[in-house]
């Protein structure tokens, strides 16, 4: 048999990235994320105005060629608002996520393997935890401690670590019992070095794809208390802000809700269309085409 004949394999990382480019939405909500995020770190740079410049005799004006989105009452472009907005949006979102992936991730880690009362008492304060009322909770948090928007991704971020906690436990009790892992302890390494060298990296399938899952959630509460107006504070702007502005004028001015609301939604898709997407890509149980 010559070379020629031989298949090459695939590792499973390979596999799953061929599966997740076949799938159309996935890729669509990719490329629009990654738009998304290289127009908000260039915003400085490229924004046509200034996010604080106004022109009250302007005041409030529909779309047109000079103001792509329209103008807010204050005459400020609205355009440069969702782009300034879009980087406060998107910092929260992976900020929080980020905080939310660490603390869940090493706690469902401890609790899987560990397993016995140590499992029990830290799942029970997860039930506890879940019982509470999340949003009273961080509405409570800004409140008592001002609000910092350093505070605001913490508070975010140390409510949405639950679930995860709850997937990543599941998980390592089922790699715990796997040969490796029982190898690795038999031999002596250190729960330390098993946590971080076996566990860790064989869930992280599940990993990502929760967390593609979590950050619109994120955004989506850190809109609802900007909504409230215990989120980003003015002059400062989130899409949350100006969903919540927009809301307050859209008889008069439609166009104030509508692009800050369209950006908001599309952004929300892309990221439920890609963790779906990643889901179905790793999962080993999808056969090979």
């Amino acid at each position: 048999m010559s070379d020629s004949t031989i298949e090459q394999g695939t590792s499973l990382w390979q596999d799953a990235l061929r599966r997740l480019a076949k799938n159309k939405l996935a890729m669509s909500g990719l490329f629009f994320l990654l738009f998304l995020i290289v127009v908000s770190l260039l915003t400085p740079f490229i924004a046509p105005y200034s996010y604080e410049t106004q022109d009250l005799y302007k005041g409030a004006t529909p779309p047109s060629f000079e103001h792509w989105f329209g103008t807010d009452v204050l005459g400020r472009d609205q355009l440069t608002r969702v782009m300034y907005g879009s980087r406060i949006s998107l910092m929260v979102g992976f900020v929080a996520t980020s905080v939310a992936l660490i603390i869940g991730v090493l706690w469902g880690t401890i609790a899987g393997y560990l397993g016995g009362r140590v499992d029990t008492f830290m799942m029970r304060v997860v039930d506890i935890l879940y019982a509470l009322p999340f949003s009273i909770f961080i509405i409570l948090l800004t409140v008592v401690f001002g609000r910092s928007m350093l505070l605001l991704f913490l508070a975010i971020g140390a409510v949405e670590w639950l679930t995860m906690a709850r997937i990543i436990r599941s998980q390592v009790m089922s790699i715990k019992k796997q040969e490796y892992v029982e190898s690795a302890i038999s031999i002596g390494l250190s729960r330390t070095h098993i946590i971080f060298r076996y566990l860790i990296p064989n869930a992280i399938g599940p990993i990502i794809v929760y967390t593609t899952l979590t950050i619109p959630s994120v955004i989506l509460l850190e809109s609802f208390l900007s909504f409230l107006g215990l989120g980003i504070q003015p002059p400062q702007s989130s899409w949350g802000s100006l969903i919540s502005y927009g809301v307050e004028t859209m008889e008069e001015y439609p166009w104030l809700l509508i692009f800050p609301g369209l950006v908001l939604s599309l952004t929300l898709f892309s990221l439920n269309f890609l963790g779906d997407g990643l889901r179905d890509a790793l999962d080993p149980k999808v056969s090979k085409d």
